[in-house]
C-alpha cells in the first residue's frame, strides 16, 4: 500500500482527481473484507486468494504492457527477479492466505482495523531492518499505534482454541507481512516505477499462491452466478483497479499526503459489512481503531511515511 513516489508537476485536474483516485482505492479495499467473507462460503481460502489475484494480475499486466516498453519490462524482471519474488511472497501470498483464513471466523470491522496498523508495521521494520532513525514523534506514535493493535488482538479469551483470537492473530500476521513487504521493496521502488514493480510482484505472488493450492485445507469451490460475480468484483475492482488507482495517486503526490485516506479503510469496511452481511461494530473495536490511527498520525507528525 505504501511506496516511494517522485514529485510530479500538478495540474488543476489532478488537484481533485488524485485524492479521488486514492479514496476510491481505499473504499474498494474496504469493500473487499465483507466480499471475502461472502466468497469463503463458496471457496476455500487459498483458492479464493489465487483466483482473485489471478484476475487482478491479468488486469495489472495489461496496464503495464500499455505503459512500459517490453524491453523495459524484461530488463526489470532480469535485474530485480529476487526482490520481486520476495515482494510477491510478502505482498500477495502470505498476507492474503492469512487474511482469508482469519476472515473465516472474524469480522470485517476487526480485520480492517488490525490491517490499518500496516503503516506503523512498515515504520517498525524500517527501523529494525534498514536502520532508519526513530525520532521522538515516531517512537511515541509507534508505541500508541501498537498498543491499540495489541489491545484489540489480545482482548477476550487468549487461547488457540478461541476462534476469534486465532482470527485476529492471522489478520495481524497479514498486517506484519504487508509491513515487511514495503520495507523489503524500498530500494527497488526507489530505482523503478512503482506501477511496474507492483504489477510484476502481483503476478509472481499469484504464481506462488497457485503452488500453495495443494495445501488448501478442505478444498471447496461452488460455482454459481453469484459466486463468480463476487470473484470478479474482488479481482477486477478490489485488487486490480484499486492498485492501479492508488499507485497512480502516488505518482502525483507524496505518500504522506495520500496516507490519510488509508485511515478511512475501517470506516468503509464497517459500512459495507453492515450493508452486505448485517455485521455491527463493537465499541471496543472503534476505540482501538482510534488509538491506532492516532498513533500513526503522531508517528508521521514530523516526517513522511516511507
Amino acid at each position: 500500500m505504501f511506496a516511494i513516489a517522485k514529485r510530479r508537476m500538478r495540474s488543476p485536474t489532478s488537484d481533485w482527481m488524485t485524492p479521488a483516485a486514492a479514496i476510491t482505492a481505499v473504499a474498494l479495499w474496504g469493500l473487499a473484507f465483507p466480499l471475502i467473507q461472502e466468497g469463503l462460503k463458496d471457496f476455500s481460502p487459498i483458492l479464493l486468494g489465487f483466483v482473485r489475484f489471478a484476475i487482478a494480475s491479468a488486469l495489472m499486466l495489461v496496464v503495464i504492457a500499455f505503459r512500459y516498453k517490453l524491453t523495459e519490462i524484461v530488463s526489470t524482471v532480469k535485474r530485480e527477479w529476487k526482490p520481486l519474488l520476495i515482494l510477491g511472497v510478502l505482498y500477495v501470498a502470505i498476507p492474503n492466505v492469512a487474511q482469508n483464513m482469519g476472515l473465516q471466523n472474524g469480522t470485517s470491522s476487526i480485520a480492517s482495523v488490525i490491517q490499518s496498523s500496516g503503516p506503523v508495521m512498515t515504520l517498525v521494520f524500517a527501523v529494525l531492518l534498514l536502520k532508519e532513525r526513530m525520532n521522538g514523534f515516531k517512537g511515541l506514535g509507534t508505541a500508541i499505534a501498537l498498543s491499540g493493535t495489541v489491545l484489540l488482538v489480545f482482548s477476550g479469551d487468549i487461547s488457540l482454541r478461541n476462534e476469534s483470537f486465532v482470527s485476529s492473530l492471522l489478520i495481524l500476521t497479514s498486517a506484519v507481512s504487508y509491513g515487511l513487504a514495503w520495507v523489503s521493496a524500498k530500494r527497488m521502488l526507489e530505482r523503478n516505477p512503482p506501477m511496474l514493480i507492483i504489477g510484476l510482484s502481483l503476478a509472481l505472488g499469484t504464481l506462488i499462491l497457485g503452488l500453495a493450492l495443494p495445501f488448501d485445507q478442505d478444498p471447496k469451490s461452488i460455482i454459481t452466478a453469484s459466486s463468480v460475480l463476487n470473484l470478479m468484483v474482488l479481482g477486477v475492482f478490489c485488487a486490480g483497479l484499486s492498485s492501479v488507482l492508488y499507485l497512480s495517486s502516488l505518482e502525483r503526490r507524496e505518500v504522506s499526503q495520500m496516507a490519510f485516506f488509508i485511515y478511512l479503510m475501517p470506516v468503509f469496511a464497517s459500512v459495507f459489512a453492515w450493508a452486505i452481511l448485517g455485521q455491527g461494530v463493537a465499541t471496543w473495536t472503534v476505540v482501538c481503531g482510534i488509538i491506532i490511527v492516532a498513533g500513526i498520525v503522531v508517528a508521521n507528525k514530523s516526517g513522511k511515511i516511507r
